[in-house]
């Protein structure tokens, strides 16, 4: 570093201009954000709007097939027991978990992986797109470490 006044090259430890006696002006290092993100950060976006498409694809599967249940077995019932009212009811508190699940992870709420981590333990029951969502769920929000994230995560939205 030099000098400002008389461009002298001052040590590093200087508070002086051993030439001229200036004081050294020490300037604050400027804060830079980190680049670096940590990896349930960097997964929650996406993770969000997969739980979201998800429930999508579950509500337009699961409507088709409750009208092909109805239309096929109409009022037959298996033993005392109607199967298709009880195949809309966990149609609907699927299709309403899952997008409960991508609000919850979108917006950073605090509850949200532990949201997540419950409807992807279910979501793995379901074949190909469901299965997928669900390991992905618990591959980013399992670990003890990604506690930790996420909760940082959630501290950084509630401070914005």
């Amino acid at each position: 570093m030099n000098c400002t006044s008389c461009g002298n090259v001052l040590a590093p430890d200087a508070h002086f201009c051993t030439h001229c006696g200036t004081a050294r002006v020490f300037a604050p290092p400027s804060f830079t954000p980190p680049l670096y993100r940590d990896r349930v950060g960097r997964h929650l976006q996406a993770l969000g709007v997969l739980w979201l498409v998800y429930a999508c694809i579950r509500a337009t599967t699961g409507v088709v097939g409750l009208a092909f249940l109805h239309r096929f077995l109409g009022g037959h019932t298996f033993g005392f027991f109607p199967i298709w009212p009880f195949a809309g009811v966990t149609l609907g508190i699927g299709v309403i978990g899952a997008l409960f699940t991508g609000y919850a992870l979108l917006t950073r709420q605090p509850w949200g992986r532990v949201i997540a981590i419950i409807f992807g333990i279910f979501a793995l029951l379901h074949p190909l797109i469901g299965t997928a969502v669900g390991i992905y769920t618990l591959w980013v929000l399992a670990p003890h470490d990604s506690g930790i994230e996420y909760e940082r995560e959630t501290m950084v939205r509630r401070t914005i």
